[in-house]
């Protein structure tokens, strides 16, 4: 998700930081002038400051020396990697969690995914004058699964006169079953997390949601985004390995996201 949202680092001595939110001006704001006389019509752009506060996000795993002794891998630099890793998750995982807090939507608990869905969500942004790119963020299932966005593509039982045994849509089809995956679609970028909730209010719908860049901001640590240290314990013979995440997440411009919630079960 990092490289999908308008990010802003703290400055040392701040742990605040302040996305702008513009007011969309419209076309009944512009007016007709003459010549050689003053436009007196001021329109006004107002803007309102978003303010997320940096927080920490922490894991922690010991290892002893006893485990280093009778381990023939790289313990440290796995255990290293790994938390890192898990710190990279919980990032994804608050960032889409802010998909289900935008108020527009597309589809539904118990519905599944469809193309009109895509289309409604381009709609609603352009209509809000949402900045390209314009990305669209499912999970697993959403992509993968039966009634995901691959199998808009193709229908594995063709019947009547077609004797292929695929049918596919167009070139999307073709790329969706050489490479697994759809680049774009309906002028949207196409990603995924496993981070996505896939069982919202227990009822097998997953949370995926389409946005433009400034939909939702991400404030930066003074220091960065992620650091891992280690210290010893001698009396307890291990050595601590703590990783640490600086960030603070929040939704900037409601209307440049939308809620595309569908059945995946």
């Amino acid at each position: 998700m990092l490289p999908l949202v308008t990010t802003k680092q703290a400055v040392k001595g701040a742990l605040t930081v302040q996305f702008p939110d513009y007011t969309k001006v419209g076309s009944d704001s512009v007016g007709a002038g003459t010549d050689g006389s003053d436009f007196t019509t001021v329109t006004s752009i107002t803007t309102a400051a978003r303010s997320a506060t940096i927080s920490e996000h922490v894991i922690r795993a010991d290892v002893t020396d006893l485990a280093m002794m009778g381990n023939a891998d790289d313990l440290v630099g796995n255990v290293g990697n790994i938390l890192g890793d898990a710190v990279a998750a919980k990032l994804d995982a608050d960032l889409t969690a802010l998909a289900t807090g935008f108020s527009q939507t597309e589809s539904s608990a118990g519905t599944a995914l469809a193309l009109s869905h895509l289309f409604g969500a381009m709609r609603q942004l352009r209509a809000a004058g949402a900045p390209f790119p314009y990305n669209l963020v499912l999970s697993a299932k959403q992509v993968w699964g039966p009634k995901g966005l691959i199998s808009l593509t193709n229908d594995a039982a063709v019947t009547g006169s077609n004797s292929k045994p695929l049918s596919l849509l167009g070139t999307k089809g073709e790329e969706a079953i050489n490479t697994g995956m759809i680049g774009s679609i309906a002028g949207f970028d196409v990603y995924w997390s496993d981070q996505i909730n896939e069982n919202v209010g227990s009822a097998g719908d997953a949370a995926g949601f389409a946005f433009s860049k400034g939909a939702i901001g991400l404030g930066i640590g003074p220091e960065g985004l992620m650091k891992i240290e280690t210290e010893r314990n001698a009396s307890f013979r291990s050595t601590e390995y703590v990783a640490v995440g600086y960030w603070a997440e929040m939704e900037v411009k409601d209307s440049f996201g939308v809620y595309i919630l569908t059945d995946v079960s």
